[in-house]
């Protein structure tokens, strides 16, 4: 339906030219600006001539014909754009046959390997809608493996992928920006000053339109039970449909990495974001068997680097013992895991790619 009823406004639009100087930034899921972009939109306002427009916009939200109204909106910014940067599956974009004169970028919202996507996934593969990943002439990766494997799992040519990193990854390896983000944080939460903080940090099961959690109880009992020099943050996937849970902070996981002490997450893959920190990890998984069965995973989770538990017990030991066993032979296996998922990041992938499509020289 998008398809037929989008194309014609595109194909209209694109009677007047490409705007040579106009760069888009876009995404279907959320309001606000994704991190993947944030570097991105930081180094396009020191590029003499270029115009950004941003559109960032929940299509999800207010019912279907909102959310058409909102891809439709969309259209003739698409048709008259140099450069389109996206994060996420954006339907307005592969709903036509793109002009030659636009380049598409997928920063993609994710690093490594770790749950299946696309048609790999026993769970996904019957939600993907044909020429989903339609248009894309730049797709943003953090190792060549991930490449090799999202090449197929999206059925796209392998030369679309760009060994250039990912551009969530750039702030990690900020400094300036890491010291400026805690300082902000610590003014705007001074409950949380001299605490370990916890980060709990889980991917939604299910489908977006109606995503749930796992694990939710035994994390509050953590919450409650752990000594007073803890404090459990968390934050849900935003697909979730149980944001009463979420701790009252304005921050996102991926942000929240850079104050968190012990990461707990499960198959999401701000595990591979937090392991430039070598900071300890668990891996709270009780529904493990029933998850690979339905949505599938890409590695042995098992032989992840990190705690792995099931049970309250097994959690709450893991979190308070996490000194004792993110030792050396910890952090050694962390480097081996980020050599194979993460090698291609290392704090100017976004320079790199606007190497690669020619916005810098």
């Amino acid at each position: 339906m998008c398809k037929f009823a989008l194309s014609p406004i595109y194909y209209i639009c694109c009677l007047r030219p490409v705007d040579k100087d106009l760069v888009v930034l876009a995404d279907g899921h959320q309001s606000v600006m994704p991190t993947s972009m944030m570097m991105v939109r930081k180094k396009l306002s020191e590029i003499p001539g270029v115009k950004v427009k941003e559109y960032f916009r929940d299509y999800s939200f207010g019912g279907h014909l909102r959310g058409f109204m909102t891809m439709l909106r969309f259209m003739p910014l698409y048709a008259r754009a140099r450069y389109v940067f996206i994060s996420d599956n954006f339907i307005p974009v592969s709903s036509c046959r793109k002009r030659k004169g636009t380049t598409v970028v997928q920063l993609w919202h994710s690093s490594g390997l770790m749950k299946k996507i696309g048609y790999d996934s026993p769970e996904e593969s019957g939600r993907v809608f044909p020429l989903q990943y339609k248009n894309y002439d730049v797709f943003t990766v953090s190792s060549p493996l991930v490449g090799d494997t999202l090449s197929k799992a999206m059925r796209i040519p392998r030369e679309v992928f760009a060994d250039s990193g990912v551009t969530l990854l750039d702030f990690n390896f900020n400094k300036d920006y890491i010291a400026a983000f805690r300082n902000n944080f610590y003014t705007l939460y001074p409950q949380y000053l001299n605490k370990k903080i916890v980060l709990w940090a889980p991917t939604f099961r299910g489908s977006p339109r109606d995503g749930y959690l796992v694990g939710q109880r035994e994390i509050c009992r953590l919450k409650n039970e752990l000594p007073d020099e803890y404090e459990v943050v968390i934050k849900t996937h935003r697909y979730s449909k149980h944001k009463e849970y979420d701790s009252d902070i304005s921050y996102r996981a991926d942000m929240l990495i850079h104050v968190a002490d012990i990461l707990i997450t499960d198959y999401s893959s701000i595990y591979y974001d937090y392991l430039s920190r070598k900071l300890p990890i668990v891996l709270f998984c009780p529904d493990l068997e029933k998850y690979k069965a339905e949505r599938g995973l890409y590695i042995d989770h098992d032989k992840l680097p990190g705690k792995h538990v099931k049970k309250y017990s097994e959690l709450r030991e893991a979190v308070l013992t996490a000194d004792s066993w993110a030792d050396e032979e910890y952090r050694r296996r962390i480097d081996e895991v980020w050599e194979e998922h993460m090698s291609l990041c290392s704090g100017d992938s976004c320079d790199k790619l606007f190497r690669y499509i020619g916005l810098s020289d």
